[in-house]
């Protein structure tokens, strides 16, 4: 009987330390960054647009270069909208929003993330996407093209998470924040999306398998200027109570939050006249 309970006491031990060793291993090696920005390879061999732009090649590293474009609309832009795009959105598949937003005077800037699209690099650390986020945003707001106008940036799904950082560490160059479909932090998306390595059973592990260098829920309470959250009850892909918890966080004098209907992050088109106000309005206080 003693070297039975001896036994379990070591297979116990043995067990836990297991289990720790796997959670530090994966929380130390960012194996979850890999899996927050793996696009499977979405690229493609050459940029076109029936809209006028400009591209922007940004040398970030010796090996790496991140693919930008500033679309411009007919006249004069009113304005200038940083964009931050979701997992999966390059430059080709989100020109459907922004034909809609140069149609209205403004201008829209967007770049693709390192490993995807025509931007080259490897995407496994969320601070070294967020070192490249800040630079390109900076870079910009030099061009003779950006510097005089208003600022709005604007993010979608996990785009949300880097305009929110983007716009609390640029708070004062900026007229205001849009997001649309994103959440309040990455453990708390981490644990709607368990399953996807095979975790669902152990949802409670995500905080400490998760780096949380996107705290959109403290980034939020930095920014002063004006913040609107949109987040459709009907979302499947960002769960809607993610979006009210981001608002909930925030500043109530400058964040309002707007409660829409329809797919994720598909506003631009079942609002567009309503949506494309909101911008119109921010620029204008």
């Amino acid at each position: 009987m003693k070297k039975f309970i001896k036994f379990t006491k070591v297979a116990v031990l043995s067990l836990f330390l297991i289990l720790l060793g796997s959670i530090l291993y994966i929380r130390f090696s960012r194996y979850t960054d890999t899996l927050i920005y793996n696009v499977n390879g979405l690229e493609y061999d050459s940029f076109e647009s029936n809209i006028p732009h400009k591209e922007y090649y940004f040398d970030v590293d010796k090996n790496t270069v991140l693919h930008g474009v500033l679309f411009k609309p007919k006249g004069l832009a009113i304005g200038t909208i940083i964009h931050h795009a979701g997992k999966g959105m390059h430059l080709m598949s989100s020109q459907s929003y922004y034909k809609l937003l140069t149609d209205r005077g403004f201008q829209v800037f967007g770049y693709e993330r390192r490993d995807f699209g025509k931007s080259t690099g490897i995407a496994d650390n969320s601070l070294i996407l967020k070192e490249d986020a800040l630079y390109v945003f900076d870079t910009m707001l030099e061009d003779e093209k950006v510097k005089e106008t208003p600022i709005i940036i604007w993010g979608q799904s996990l785009g949300g998470a880097f305009a929110m950082m983007n716009a609390a560490e640029r708070n004062d160059k900026i007229a205001g924040v849009i997001v649309e479909g994103t959440f309040n932090s990455f453990p708390d998306i981490g644990k709607e999306y368990a399953r996807a390595i095979n975790l669902e059973n152990f949802k409670w592990m995500m905080p400490m398998l998760m780096n949380n260098d996107f705290p959109a829920e403290n980034e939020i309470k930095k920014i002063s200027k004006p913040v609107l959250i949109l987040h459709s009850k009907m979302d499947e892909q960002v769960p809607y109570q993610l979006g009210k918890k981001l608002y909930e966080a925030s500043n109530k004098s400058n964040t309002e939050f707007w409660e829409i209907e329809g797919k994720h992050i598909k506003a631009m088109f079942d609002y567009e006249e309503e949506y494309i106000e909101r911008f119109e309005e921010m620029i204008r206080l």
